[in-house]
């Protein structure tokens, strides 16, 4: 447990400049777009705009409440993923780059009880992002639709948030786990979480079913969800065998590697 409540202390603030930041921007955002649909020449210009076929969202669907909040979503899930990705990144690695490795290993814990208290501590910094964006967007919602809304719409599309967080987090943690030597994580998850992002916005482009393999953003159909309720099986068995992977590579990585001193 001394790794764990270090490791919240240590996030203390990400956690604060996360959720404010995202909580700010829903707040801020939401009402601004539901207002444009009620002007019709704004719906007009927005269904001429090519960017929501680039981002796989449908005009009928887009002008609900919850369905301009897909649309929002789907743009927060880059800085979702980019703070799970840093995250999962600077959690093992900075121990390796402040010279702490040997010194932890030292200690009478065993390389599964850091393991798994660096783990615990990253998906509760995660999880208290993940409630206060959930709180935020729930009570402004509520606020702004006059006509109400679908609770399991809003849910299911919101689920995608912790989804997408939880995948770039234990991605981070096995990229950690096999460089150890990530001097800047910031940069690097920025990099790769733009990367599967345009991938994705690729193959909607393109109509790739190859290309939405790879992008874990895809794997979450707004239209299906809003249109029936439902996830595409087949890419949620695929994103959580992927969740598997990663954790047991990082896992048997991590026990299993010599601990290396930065000079």
């Amino acid at each position: 447990m001394n790794i764990f409540r270090f490791e919240m202390k240590q996030y203390r603030g990400s956690i604060l400049v996360w959720s404010i930041g995202l909580v700010a921007t829903i707040i801020l955002l939401l009402p601004m777009f539901v207002s444009l649909t009620g002007d019709p020449s704004a719906t007009e210009s927005l269904a001429d705009n090519p960017m929501l076929d680039t981002m796989g969202i449908s005009i009928d669907l887009f002008i609900t409440t919850t369905g301009i909040f897909s649309y929002l979503n789907s743009i927060i899930l880059v800085a979702a993923a980019i703070q799970a990705c840093n995250l999962g990144l600077s959690i093992i690695t900075k121990e390796h780059m402040q010279n702490t490795a040997d010194f932890l290993i030292t200690k009478p814990y065993s390389r599964t009880k850091i393991f798994l208290s660096k783990l615990m501590a990253s998906l509760c910094v995660i999880a208290i992002i993940g409630i206060c964006y959930f709180l935020a967007s729930f009570v402004t919602i509520s606020m702004i639709s006059e006509q109400g809304f679908s609770f399991s719409h809003f849910f299911q599309i919101y689920l995608t948030f912790p989804l997408i967080q939880l995948f770039f987090l234990l991605l981070g943690i096995m990229i950690s786990t096999i460089v150890s030597r990530v001097s800047a994580p910031l940069p690097l998850a920025l990099g790769i979480s733009f990367g599967f992002y345009v991938i994705g916005l690729f193959s909607n482009v393109v109509q790739s079913t190859i290309a939405r393999l790879f992008s874990p953003f895809r794997y979450f159909d707004f239209n299906l969800v809003l249109a029936s309720e439902n996830y595409e099986a087949g890419y949620i068995t695929l994103f959580f065998a992927l969740l598997l992977l990663f954790f047991i590579t990082s896992y048997i990585t991590y026990i299993r590697k010599d601990m290396k001193m930065v000079l």
